[in-house]
């Protein structure tokens, strides 16, 4: 399979369906997926998403944690808001901080606004965050309910 550079995507976008033709043959109901996969990677084509840097882990099948580096920013300066299966994380510091950058010789620590989002699936919930040292960490869990676990259909 050949892999594809930013530049060569089309301006327009690219689909997930240019990959795989006949998905729709056998996949049935993943219209909002792949509208979401389609979205994601339309959105993330030419965008510099390295700031801050994050890491995603997955704890086990079924519960996974966001960690992001946002060294110099307090609680007060950090916003987490959950809405129709997306978590964006914003940050940005007040104005009073920013005008005692007068006094740095050098300043590397980046405390610029940023905001990151992440698609969740419709099952994934939020538990909690915690800012500690520095990192963010959002705690998430896939909790399927029962009427969507595989289950054996008896044969009459």
């Amino acid at each position: 399979m050949t892999t594809l550079t930013k530049r060569e995507y089309p301006t327009t976008g690219i689909s997930l369906a240019n990959f795989f033709p006949n998905l729709e043959s056998w996949a049935v109901g993943f219209d909002r997926p792949m509208r979401l996969l389609d979205e994601m990677s339309n959105a993330l084509i030419g965008r510099n998403t390295s700031f801050p840097p994050y890491n995603i882990k997955q704890v086990n099948d079924d519960h996974y944690q966001i960690e992001m580096a946002v060294a110099g920013f307090s609680k007060k300066d950090l916003k987490i808001e959950l809405a129709n299966n997306q978590l964006t994380v914003e940050g940005s510091q007040s104005a009073s901080e920013e005008s005692s950058e007068a006094n740095y010789l050098y300043k590397g620590i980046a405390a610029r606004q940023f905001r990151q989002s992440f698609a969740l699936e419709d099952h994934v919930k939020v538990l909690g965050s915690e800012l500690k040292d520095g990192v963010l960490k959002i705690e998430l869990e896939r909790q399927i309910p029962e009427e969507k676990k595989p289950r054996v259909i008896e044969i009459k």
